[in-house]
């Protein structure tokens, strides 16, 4: 789905609460609200104002203190990318549409940017699900589940075990979905795209396949904790008529279907090509609970399936 154009008064001026840019001066209170939101031992701190981020603040106009933060960045590993991530709101102030303010802010200067597609992580220790409903609103689509994927946020409620985050993403230009590209998956998971994964980002009529050679495979290490490591993600080129046999490879490795990212890929004649994304556990995680994974309804034969294959390589 693209994303469509926000109401010009979405950002007036007159609105309570005023957004801006970030300076290095709103640093320790950004941090202070991190540590509020995630917990003590939250392991991303802001440090700097990288020149490729885009930050913003809300401010409470009448007191001046900060309530609300959220940035972007390109994506890693995937051109024409950028993600939406760390949007906090101060609880006092929610509900007053400044997590809405912030994400259309953000949305518009990916715009500005050149992005062709924005991406975000809402996380899974929720059980409302509130952050992965409220991308909803704004044209994201939700592509899959990342176990286990950032440690040391909210130990407290999951009892050390890495934080889940789903994969959810909005199309800004061009084409949204796989259009009528052919996805090449092994044969465990074939029928994936129509049982699992939403209506709005797949064709029944899957023609046309990509020719030449494979790209290279994007890999992400496992992000380092106090007590364990993350899992990490592969993502495989996927309109190939090899890319079955490559995911397989990995498959014999370890790695289990974690998400789809449609047109995330650029080909040289400038269309796009889809990847799959599959993620495998290291051995310092032990006893994963996917009962501490909340997701949203679309979500959860996903979900149950994911669960499924965890318990049977136990």
């Amino acid at each position: 789905m693209l994303a469509e154009s926000v109401d010009s008064g979405a950002l007036a001026v007159d609105h309570p609460y005023t957004l801006r840019e970030v300076t290095p001066a709103d640093i320790p209170a950004i941090n202070q609200m991190l540590v509020e939101e995630y917990g003590s031992s939250y392991p991303y701190p802001l440090r700097h104002l990288d020149s490729q981020g885009i930050y913003v603040v809300a401010q409470h106009q009448q007191t001046g203190e900060l309530v609300g933060f959220s940035r972007a960045a390109p994506y890693d590993g995937h051109v024409g990318v950028f993600e939406l991530g760390g949007l906090i709101v101060k609880k006092p102030h929610r509900g007053r549409d400044v997590a809405k303010r912030m994400t259309i802010w953000r949305m518009q200067a990916c715009r500005e940017r050149g992005a062709k597609l924005a991406i975000s992580e809402p996380v899974c220790y929720r059980i409302d699900c509130a952050s992965q409903l409220n991308l909803l609103k704004f044209g994201f689509v939700l592509l899959g589940i990342q176990p286990a994927k950032y440690p040391d946020i909210q130990g407290e409620i999951l009892q050390g075990q890495p934080e889940s985050v789903l994969m959810a993403a909005c199309w800004l230009e061009g084409e949204s979905g796989f259009g009528t590209r052919r996805i090449f998956l092994p044969r465990e998971y074939r029928g994936l795209p129509y049982t699992y994964l939403p209506r709005e980002i797949h064709s029944k009529h899957f023609q046309m396949r990509v020719d030449g050679d494979i790209p290279k495979v994007v890999h992400h290490a496992g992000r380092p904790g106090t007590a364990c490591i993350s899992a990490e993600f592969v993502d495989i080129p996927a309109n190939w008529q090899g890319s079955a046999a490559l995911m397989g490879t990995y498959m014999g490795q370890g790695y289990r279907f974690s998400c789809i990212l449609p047109g995330f890929g650029d080909l040289p004649d400038g269309g796009h090509f889809d990847y799959v994304r599959l993620y495998r556990f290291p051995d310092s995680i032990h006893g994963f609970d996917f009962r501490r994974v909340h997701v949203a309804p679309q979500l959860a034969p996903l979900k149950y399936m994911l669960a499924g294959e965890h318990a049977c390589r136990r």
